[in-house]
């Protein structure tokens, strides 16, 4: 009877999201109808309420690696890798897979650009953006990969790409996977003295973005960093 009862439950659920979509469904419902898939029988209800409890939000879960899900008492291998694969599916999603030409006009566009970009990364990451002189993306470029608390700048790489993609400006970006994203004295002295190496080849620095998680900090737009951009 208890079977059949959840296998009534489970129908309903899903004739529900194909007839209204997720508008009528809560965070955890939504988690709730997503580990049919990996766990056949029974209720995933209470597993749903837990994940959501522990994680703080659908976003927090999707960023949650394999070993911290399988911490949490019913989620097995399956429930997991599912869970894992959402949210690569999810950051693929939003990755534009041909930025050439997308215009950036301001920091808004920028921060909308990049933060697919960083989603999912427990590591320091630093990206550089080319554009022309219309604003538009000529190229994405990884500069380098670090740990959670460090990555290195490496200035004749920035430099040398901008030149080969023959970029009118730069965009630089770096995020915080374990903090804020508040620019650091380094981030600060860094920025200046790229900025310093690339007026000398008539390229420039447009502005660099702290990230963190879904949020972000324009240098440029920090009023006591403005000047670095002049």
């Amino acid at each position: 009877m208890e079977k059949n009862l959840h296998s009534g439950h489970r129908q309903r659920m899903k004739q529900d999201f194909l007839r209204y979509g997720e508008s009528r469904f809560n965070e955890h419902q939504l988690v709730e109808l997503l580990l049919y898939f990996a766990i056949p029988q029974g209720d995933t209800n209470d597993l749903a309420h837990r994940l959501i409890e522990r994680f703080g939000s659908v976003h927090g879960l999707l960023q949650a690696d394999y070993e911290q899900l399988t911490q949490i008492k019913g989620v097995g291998s399956h429930a997991a890798t599912l869970i894992q694969l959402c949210g690569e599916l999810v950051t693929r999603y939003g990755l534009t897979e041909r930025p050439v030409g997308i215009l950036l006009n301001d920091t808004d566009d920028i921060g909308a650009f990049l933060l697919p970009r960083f989603w999912r990364c427990n590591r320091e990451k630093f990206l550089m953006v080319s554009l022309n002189n219309r604003h538009e993306v000529i190229n994405v470029t990884q500069i380098s990969s670090g740990t959670q608390n460090t990555t290195a700048v490496n200035n004749k790489l920035i430099l040398r790409q901008a030149v080969v993609d023959d970029a009118s400006e730069i965009v630089l970006a770096h995020n915080h996977p374990a903090g804020f994203p508040l620019p650091s004295r380094e981030d600060v002295d860094a920025t200046l003295q790229l900025h310093r190496e690339l007026i000398k080849v008539d390229i420039r620095l447009r502005d660099h973005l702290v990230i963190s998680d879904t949020d972000f900090i324009s240098m440029k737009d920090t009023p006591s960093l403005a000047m670095i951009f002049d």
